[in-house]
């Protein structure tokens, strides 16, 4: 029967292989047919009864949708009308650094406070009815739920930047089709929601716009307890309240204890979690800045900023609404707005860039001796054999970090201590790397890929 054939599929090509994105998209889109569970490898859905021939139109939206199976994302952001047109950043029409003007707000957040002050605004001017964003549920540390809400005081006080696999699409289903909203999401998550607009305009016109957030990597849930079982912490439990992106941009991972033991650690230190818990979603998707979105926020890294503290953001503009509401906030002064380059912009992430237009593809190639994988619209024209060696050698350290028994010995190593010589050998593996990956990155062109998920959507 279709229903068996489509919940078949999923499992197939997405969980059983691995290349789920833990989006919560099954969860969200069907009758109580999915429910998204805990696991060591993030969130997965499963099953909670018996698929029905009612299933079916769910189940095809759902499969459709699905990051897991790949994103023709060529093909997807000439629907968006946009002023310019990049496979690098993706098509966009502005690009700014911004910083939030109130101190409160860059406070409490990661990267200069543009997220909330922009959906403050869009609350208070009615443009939307709710915003739909990630946050940790109260009182119970390490659990996020999708927060939905058109509160100003909720929104002021959501968490910061999550660094670990969540679910944010599950309630989908919970939305009114007679109010409007806002998403806040990852790139995958964005790309699924674009999906579903473009083909179903009618059914999720509610889903009035997309902001969506740069991701580079992300980690399993095992990461904090890593680092905790480092600082002679060994229960969870133990833990009142954790902070990301803790005080002065860019921030450190702040941990207070239920006995008022403050634990800390620079941003560029707990980066060492990230070979031990790397989420395999991050390792498989060339997506970076939310190309998908109407608007998305990176950090702004640059020597001049990151020494003036503060807190700044990197903006891409892709729809002329947001543009708009960026030059009114400015206007009212509420936030701080400077126009950049393309080469600026690409600069401020380079590295990371390449991490995904190039090393995704390599990742990728790799998996598939195994199994299914996702499927994209292009490919780069060329990597060179030295950039196939490096992508050979990231992989082994993530292979042999993520093993259970070295993740165990090291776990019991003074996070401090790891954290300093992890940013030593970034930094030096940077330094070497960079000169192969710039020249990839400033060479690079694609080539169009016709395959069979490609053709789902013509």
């Amino acid at each position: 029967m279709e229903q068996i054939n489509l919940v078949n599929k999923i499992y197939k090509e997405v969980i059983n292989p691995g290349n789920c994105f833990h989006c919560g998209l099954c969860e969200g889109l069907s009758n109580n047919l999915f429910k998204m569970t805990n696991s060591d490898r993030g969130p997965i859905p499963k099953l909670n009864r018996k698929p029905t021939f009612k299933d079916i139109p769910n189940l095809k939206k759902i499969v459709l949708a699905c990051p897991g199976r790949g994103i023709p994302y060529d093909y997807l952001s000439k629907k968006i009308k946009t002023k310019k047109k990049s496979r690098i950043l993706g098509n966009y029409n502005s690009l700014y650094i911004s910083s939030s003007k109130s101190k409160k707000i860059r406070q409490k957040s990661s990267s200069g406070g543009l997220i909330r002050t922009l959906l403050i605004e869009m609350i208070k001017t009615k443009e939307v009815d709710y915003a739909c964003v990630l946050d940790e549920k109260k009182n119970d540390v390490l659990k996020f739920d999708t927060l939905i809400t058109n509160s100003i005081e909720r929104i002021y006080n959501v968490s910061q930047s999550i660094y670990q696999t969540s679910p944010l699409l599950h309630k989908l289903k919970l939305l009114k089709k007679n109010k409007t909203y806002v998403f806040v999401g990852t790139p995958e998550q964005i790309a699924s929601l674009r999906i579903l607009k473009i083909k179903y305009p009618k059914e999720f016109k509610h889903i009035k716009y997309l902001i969506g957030i740069y991701v580079g990597t992300n980690m399993y849930p095992g990461a904090i307890q890593f680092y905790l079982s480092g600082n002679g912490i060994k229960n969870i439990k133990n833990i009142k309240k954790i902070h990301w992106r803790y005080g002065e941009w860019p921030g450190e991972l702040r941990i207070i204890t239920k006995n008022n033991r403050i634990l800390s650690l620079k941003k560029f230190y707990y980066n060492y979690l990230i070979p031990f818990f790397i989420s395999k979603s991050c390792l498989i998707t060339p997506d970076f800045t939310s190309e998908l979105s109407d608007i998305s926020f990176g950090d702004a890294w640059s020597p001049i900023l990151e020494n003036k503290g503060h807190g700044y953001s990197v903006i891409i503009t892709r729809s002329e609404k947001f543009d708009k509401i960026l030059k009114k906030l400015e206007k009212k002064n509420h936030l701080e707005l400077k126009i950049i380059n393309f080469q600026e912009a690409i600069k401020m992430h380079a590295h990371m860039i390449e991490f995904k237009k190039i090393g995704s593809y390599l990742r990728i190639k790799k998996f598939g001796i195994n199994g299914p994988i996702p499927l994209y619209d292009l490919k780069p024209n060329h990597v060179s054999n030295l950039r196939k060696k490096i992508e050979i050698f990231i992989l082994s350290i993530i292979s042999i970090a993520s093993n259970r028994k070295i993740k165990k010995i090291f776990s019991f190593i003074n996070s401090h201590f790891l954290g300093y010589i992890f940013k030593i050998i970034r930094h030096f593996w940077k330094l070497i790397s960079k000169p192969t990956k710039r020249k990839g990155l400033d060479n690079l062109k694609f080539t169009k890929v016709n395959n069979i998920r490609l053709k789902e959507f013509l």
